[in-house]
């Protein structure tokens, strides 16, 4: 089950045990964007545990505060997927701040899979 969701600065496409999160070109991805993803989450998986899929193909801007202001205990692991090497210098700056499974992956079937065997074992 798939549900896709649309803002004015992201798309976000839920599914059963992770997201995917697409934040459009140029954007800055600031603490008040990040609680409507947070409500989100909330909404559709609850208490579950759940992964997140970044897909960073268009180059955007983070708050790192989003690490230390807008955690949740259920989110248990962090996909960055991306082919540019700036965002893999920015993942390494972001992974010591993220307490759970973090990973970075140059293709989208490596990072679902990834995300997928949380849950598949």
């Amino acid at each position: 089950m798939e549900k896709k969701l649309l803002s004015d600065f992201c798309e976000l496409y839920l599914y059963d045990s992770y997201s995917l999160l697409r934040v459009f070109e140029n954007q800055h991805l600031d603490l008040k964007k990040n609680d409507w993803i947070r409500e989100s989450y909330k909404e559709h998986f609850g208490n579950k545990p759940f992964v997140v899929i970044a897909d960073r193909r268009y180059p955007h801007t983070i708050d790192l505060d989003i690490y230390k202001n807008g955690k949740m205990k259920n989110k248990i692991g962090l996909a960055i997927v991306s082919s540019l090497e700036e965002e893999r210098e920015r993942a390494i700056v972001e992974q010591k701040l993220f307490p759970y499974s973090f990973a970075f992956f140059d293709n989208m079937e490596n990072a679902r899979a990834w995300a997928e065997g949380f849950f598949f074992k």
